[in-house]
């Protein structure tokens, strides 16, 4: 019987085990990380920088649209969409860092 309690005990911690360390990112698969990689790089790649806001925020809207592959990026962007400012930034640059992106543009631009 005690070597029942052990066994579950030992099954218990396994499957509640986080399947990362801390600080190493979660395993992801490429191509979502790719989106969120263009996501965060989206004002260069899509040529906006130096456009106006409204004109900029097409471009941008328009290459995300043609460019992003999977499906949970999109998604990922539709939950942020509501939110605002430091707080859309903030959603932004934790999931690049869950991804194991270190920086991301938008996020900063979105602070300013």
């Amino acid at each position: 019987m005690n070597c029942r309690i052990q066994y579950f005990s030992i099954a218990l911690l396994i499957a509640c085990g986080s399947s990362a360390t801390e600080g190493e990112p979660a395993k992801v698969d490429a191509a979502y990380t790719g989106d969120i990689e263009k996501l965060c790089d989206v004002v260069a790649r899509s040529g906006s920088t130096d456009l106006d806001q409204n004109d900029r925020v097409f471009k941008i809207a328009t290459w995300l649209g043609t460019n992003l592959e999977t499906g949970d990026a999109r998604k990922f962007l539709a939950k942020i969409q509501p939110l605002k400012g430091a707080a859309k930034a903030d959603a932004l640059d934790a999931e690049a860092k869950r991804v194991g992106i270190a920086s991301c543009a938008l996020a900063a631009e979105w602070r300013r």
